[in-house]
């Protein structure tokens, strides 16, 4: 039945842009079950990669180290979120409240089917998540400086001022549109376009971290149109690096290597703000923290809208390609981790 089904979706989608859509989210919950029961994404351990500190090594023996700042942002709560992820107890899916949800998610994924969006696929911020991403844009237009030096020094560097500094995001909505919401006053008076990037994908085998872009474009994002005046996907993005959806059977680790070797090859600029994503965030921390570092960032989520920023050292030895992230340097700008 279902290749039946498939057939007349496939020849209809020739002539119809509605079919195309269905077509599209067809392939799209196939391939996420596919890597839901294939994926080897989370198939390797930070602590089995070279141990980070070997860059101090490196100093020592004369080797160029060159250093950057990254801000991550993770992203607000999405309808995936709002459904599968209230509390931590596995009672929570015994509650009345998760079936309600759960029924309604389905029945908004059901209306979505000829229209390209999903609640699951590439799941976009729910209402919730909308007000996390707004509170860093308050934060960031507070008038008065932070009384921390430090972090005022980054506040300054989200709103593009001081230091000369880029914006890139995920290619899964949440993360775009949170970016784009915290930092739109910036956006809007810069006209800066944010990069899309593949490598900032989620690790995770879950449905809702595939994405629902094509390979150099950007995915459908109602949310942002209906949140931000003026918001125009075709001026924002620059969607060159995004390479699509994640394979199903690449490692997480492949991903964030390639983010760390983009950080510095692919711009000259001082401070990379990246929107994210808590697993992925988590995992970087636990791959490029020294093995004895104990930080919480290694054990702990950065809270859904909050903002932590370091300094990201990269190096070689011989023809190996080191990066570490200076544990000292670790500043909690907006929220902080989920401790």
């Amino acid at each position: 039945v279902f290749v039946m089904l498939y057939g007349v979706v496939f020849a209809l989608s020739k002539s119809s842009k509605n079919a195309k859509n269905v077509l599209h989210k067809f392939n799209m919950w196939i391939h996420g079950v596919v890597h839901l029961i294939f994926t080897q994404e989370t198939r390797w351990k930070p602590e089995k990669l070279d141990d980070p500190a070997i860059l101090l090594e490196a100093k020592e023996s004369g080797q160029e180290v060159v250093k950057k700042t990254i801000i991550f942002i993770r992203h607000g709560e999405s309808q995936w979120n709002w459904v599968f992820n209230d509390g931590k107890s596995p009672l929570r899916f015994l509650k009345p409240s998760f079936f309600i949800n759960l029924a309604t998610a389905m029945f908004y994924e059901t209306l979505d089917a000829v229209t390209g969006d999903s609640v699951f696929l590439d799941s976009p911020l729910s209402k919730e998540g909308v007000e996390q991403a707004r509170s860093l844009s308050e934060f960031l237009e507070q008038k008065e400086p932070h009384e921390d030096k430090e972090i005022e020094k980054m506040r300054q560097a989200l709103l593009g001022n001081d230091v000369e500094s880029i914006v890139c995001s995920s290619n899964l909505r949440r993360a775009l549109v949170t970016t784009a919401i915290g930092l739109w006053p910036r956006l809007k008076r810069k006209e800066e376009k944010m990069h899309i990037l593949s490598s900032l994908q989620e690790s995770s085998r879950n449905v809702d971290t595939m994405s629902l872009s094509l390979p150099d474009s950007y995915p459908p994002l109602p949310v942002a149109e209906e949140t931000l005046e003026g918001f125009d996907p075709e001026e924002l993005f620059i969607t060159a690096e995004n390479k699509g959806n994640k394979p199903v059977c690449e490692k997480g680790s492949v991903r964030m290597f390639e983010f760390a070797e983009w950080v510095f090859s692919s711009n000259s600029a001082d401070v990379i703000i990246a929107g994210g994503h808590s697993l992925y965030f988590r995992n970087f921390f636990r791959s490029f923290l020294p093995h004895s570092s104990s930080h919480a960032a290694k054990k702990h989520k950065i809270k859904n809208g909050g903002a932590v920023s370091f300094t990201f050292y990269k190096s070689k030895l011989g023809d190996r390609e080191l990066y570490m992230v200076e544990e000292k340097s670790i500043r909690q700008i907006h929220l902080g981790f989920n401790i």
